[in-house]
């Protein structure tokens, strides 16, 4: 009884205030994702602090975000419970994060009422800082984190059965079903997200034939006779995202000139409403699709040699390679090549 009144009265809420709202409507949407969990040192309910850095090295960690108003939240959370009294001794750390602005007398009172006494650390992001951190933008959010500190699964949503996927995924990050194909590596903050073997274009290398579609499902021709910029990016790739405005405002200061320029975005179809989301705030770099099965996943990377985010690549109207860099870009140098190729 305390059980289903506590739902009940959890669901019926809808301030925005208190956070990210519950996902409601079709299936979960799991990717994988590959990208460095973010850092972060919280307090948990009873007063103590769980630092991530404490556990990166040693333990595969899970992080659930939850919210008092969120019933599927709370369908999950027995599961998640399941699995690390199952896995805990072979190094599993789960960190159960409340995204309420509630003070943690309120939450514990919550857990009481449907029964929630979890074995690991509940820690509390009124301020939402940690919900920010990891772009968490409905719940519930479930997050696993390798021994590394590589982000490896990102789900939104629950569903009944969920469970056995990340079961599947933490096995095999524990080690117990073989060791993962690495396919990303730790180089000046960028986001490895193809396998090891592809080298980037270089510059004077002639590319023909480059197709890709548009958010409309449009199909874009590139080198049509006007330079072009690209930029691949992912949503989990934070260098791509801070430098977004910079080279929004570079792409709109040389449009007059004859530059074209396009945001290629690597991640799932799966994530297409966010990619929509984030790209919309940018007019100015129309996106490109690159991660979409439909037109054979990654083709512009392939043809580029790109294996990384942020990747830009500065192209003539032909075709040929002017420019290609991996990383944080320089942009006063990416603005002179462009000049060069603007020709003014």
């Amino acid at each position: 009884m305390l059980f289903c009144l506590a739902l009940t009265a959890a669901c019926s809420r809808s301030d925005p205030e208190s956070g990210p709202m519950e996902k409601t409507s079709g299936e979960s949407v799991t990717v994988e994702v590959n990208s460095r969990a973010p850092a972060f040192a919280a307090q948990t309910l009873d007063g103590g602090t769980v630092r991530l850095a404490d556990s990166i090295g040693s333990n595969v960690v899970l992080l659930e975000f939850w919210s008092i108003f969120c019933k599927s939240c709370v369908e999950e959370m027995p599961h998640v419970e399941d699995l690390y009294r199952r896995y805990a001794a072979e190094g599993l750390t789960v960190v159960s994060v409340n995204t309420d602005v509630f003070s943690a007398k309120r939450v514990t009172s919550f857990l009481q009422k449907v029964g929630i006494r979890p074995p690991y650390p509940i820690v509390r992001d009124a301020r939402q800082e940690i919900v920010e951190a990891y772009k968490v933008e409905v719940l519930p959010v479930t997050v696993l984190i390798d021994r590394s500190g590589w982000i490896r699964l990102y789900q939104e949503g629950y569903r009944p059965g969920d469970e056995d996927q990340f079961e599947s995924k933490i096995r095999r990050l524990l080690g117990r079903e073989g060791d993962e194909d690495v396919t990303l590596a730790s180089r000046g903050g960028v986001t490895v997200f193809a396998p090891a073997g592809a080298s980037l274009a270089a510059q004077g290398q002639a590319v023909s034939a480059l197709r890709s579609r548009n958010a409309n499902g449009e199909d874009v021709a590139l080198a049509t006779g006007r330079p072009s910029l690209l930029v691949f990016w992912s949503l989990f790739c934070k260098p791509c995202r801070d430098e977004f405005p910079q080279v929004a405002a570079l792409a709109e200061r040389y449009r007059t000139k004859g530059l074209v320029t396009y945001s290629v975005n690597v991640d799932s179809d799966r994530l297409r409403p966010r990619v929509d989301r984030f790209s919309g705030k940018h007019p100015e770099l129309p996106c490109l699709l690159d991660g979409t099965e439909a037109e054979g996943k990654g083709s512009l990377a392939k043809a580029l040699g790109v294996r990384a985010t942020p990747t830009h690549v500065l192209l003539d109207g032909q075709g040929k390679v002017l420019h290609a860099t991996a990383g944080k870009t320089d942009l006063p140098a990416l603005e002179a090549k462009i000049q060069a190729a603007v020709g003014r």
